[in-house]
This record gives C-alpha cells, structure tokens and sequence, in this order.
C-alpha cells in the first residue's frame, strides 16, 4: 500500500488542529526512538520504563495515534507500528524531511513571512542531509537507462545530495567518473561518506558549492571532461521571483557545457497553477509549501510551460519522460545545452 495515495478531502478546522497535534506527537516519538521501538511490538509499561515517560500520558498519546492514523496498532495492550509505516521513506524520511528539516521555517512563521531569503535560512540542513543520507534516495531509473544508451562516462551532478546516482552509475560502470556539487555542506559529508564505503573516492569527486558559481569553483579543464549535466530537484529552486531564475541558471549551464546534454529530473508543481488541485496530489501541495516558503517558489505544472523557460535559455528540450509516483508528478527532460 502507498499511503500517499490514497486521496483525502480537505480539511475542516478541527481536521487542522488534530493535524498539528499528531504531526507534534508523532515527530517527538520519532526522535526519540520510540516509534522505531515499535516496530516489534511494545507495551506502555516497557516504553515508559525505557524512555522515563509517564505512563498514562505516553497511553493517551499512543491511542491517538491508534484512533486517529494508519501509523499504529494495537492489540490488546501491544502496540505496533503498521507494517507500511516499517519502511524508512514512508515515516522516518518523511517526518525527518518535511518537520525535522523544513519545519522550522513554518514554526517561525513570523520571520518566515518578513524576511528577504523566506525561510530558507531557517531550515535545519543537518536533520535533512541526515535523513537523506540514511534513506539513500534511489537515482531515477529513466536516468540510468538514458546514460546506458549513451556512450558518455563523466557526469556532472548539481545539487548530487548524498550521491546516490553518482555511485549507481560508478557501480555498473567502472570507466564512470563523475563530480558531484551541492551547495549543503552536511550533504556534501553524507555524499563523502556514501563514496567511501563503496570505495569510489579516486572516481567520484565532491565539491561544496552554489550550483549557481560553477564557474568558479570548476577549472576549466574539469569542465570540459563533462559530457553530461544531470540536475535532479534544482532548477525547482529559482522560481521564487518567476520564470527568470531559471533562465538564468540554464543559461550559465549553456555557457559553460554548450552542446552537451543536461538531465533536468523534477517535479511539475500544483499549488497556485492549478485552480483545482486533484487529491492524488497532497504530497505534491505538501512540497509546495515548503517550496514558497523557503523562497524557491512553485515550478511550472506541465512541460508546456518550460518550454518558454528552455526558449529563453537559449536551450533544446530533446526528450520528455514523465511518470507519477507516490503523489508527484515528476519527470525527467532531456535537454541539450
């Protein structure tokens, strides 16, 4: 079962306060350990025990998860964590990703609203590249496939995370040699570590960097040894002021890999493009509002609007791949610089 599927009808005021008061207790229980406790099955008493909690407080909570979400069980006087909810993307990843990382800039709201950069500044990118770096996102398989027609062996990835396409790639070919650039240092650490263990370090390289000043950051004898650029949830970022920051990001790309191929991987965005949002799609809404509020903005909601983004760019969309996955949209343009 994918618990992002399932379409749900908006929320009253009392749906919202119930939200807030689950997404609280469910996020504390994360980080401390106890919802992983429960993947096999526990009792109050042995939680409170564990964890120094008052018991009847911890059973009162536990049975609003139960009444209330698809996340616990209980039997008789055992409680357990739903066997969909066992798997790391669909709560750990989730809650560490959108509260623990992101959750910052909506609690803080009031600065949030005020301030130039939103509330990008706010966000806890220890917690984020931490939880990407143990979930391991998988690298897009329309990439691996493109890239496995192709007869190219460097890649460049911005924005590469904890690098995961970087050593799929390295693991299947071993003439692969690729670079890695992102602009969070914690991320850059997790990818580090990733190559390490996979023993890719004289292949794969990272750099801390803006995506934005690869100019700078990559001499020029580096950069001509890339022949592919793939970008996966970047260029989602510079639509905070329209269309023009994109634009100009794809430009520098043109300028400095002209006539190689960049694997633009995203998301079509929903909330403020789409009169009425489909309720497949709350998990898109959802990274919506984390897109507006850390400035990034909503990106275009179907290819027929990057193509303007592409013309002004100076850029050639060659391919569109597209799928629907866990309440996204996403989709992978084949673009030539």
């Amino acid at each position: 079962m994918n618990p992002f599927a399932q379409p749900r009808p908006k929320a009253s005021v009392l749906d919202a306060i119930e939200g807030y008061y689950l997404a609280s207790t469910l996020n504390h229980l994360h980080r401390v350990g106890l919802l992983e406790q429960l993947r096999g099955g526990s009792t109050v008493e042995r939680l409170g025990c564990r964890f120094g909690y008052t018991p009847d407080l911890l059973a009162a909570l536990l049975e609003f998860l139960v009444q209330r979400t698809e996340l616990v069980t209980r039997s008789g006087d055992e409680y357990q964590l739903a066997e969909t909810f066992a798997d790391e993307y669909f709560l750990g990843f989730q809650l560490d990703k959108f509260i623990g990382g992101y959750g910052p800039a909506i609690t803080r709201l009031e600065e949030s609203l005020r301030r130039e950069d939103r509330g990008c500044s706010l966000v806890n990118r220890a917690v984020e590249s931490e939880a990407y770096g143990r979930f391991g996102p998988p690298p897009n398989p329309v990439v691996l496939a493109i890239m496995k027609t192709l007869t190219s062996r460097a890649l460049l990835d911005i924005g590469c995370g904890p690098a995961t396409t970087l050593t799929a790639l390295a693991e299947r070919d071993a003439a692969f040699r690729g670079w890695g650039v992102d602009v969070v240092e914690s991320m850059c650490h997790e990818a580090r570590a990733r190559i390490s263990r996979f023993g890719f370090e004289d292949r794969i390289k990272i750099i801390h960097a803006d995506g934005r000043d690869l100019a700078s950051v990559l001499p020029a004898d580096l950069r001509e040894q890339v022949e592919v650029v793939h970008c996966k949830s970047v260029v989602n970022e510079f639509f905070g002021g329209g269309d023009s920051g994109a634009v100009a990001f794809l430009r520098s790309l043109r300028a400095l890999f002209s006539k190689r191929l960049l694997l633009n991987v995203d998301y079509y965005g929903k909330l403020g493009r789409v009169d009425a949002i489909p309720s497949q799609y709350r998990h898109t809404v959802v990274h919506d509002v984390i897109q507006a509020l850390t400035g990034q903005g909503v990106p275009p909601q179907r290819r027929e609007e990057w193509l303007p983004i592409y013309e002004a760019a100076g850029v050639r969309l060659e391919h569109v791949f597209e799928g629907d996955d866990s309440g996204i949209e996403w989709f992978v343009h084949v673009v030539e610089l």
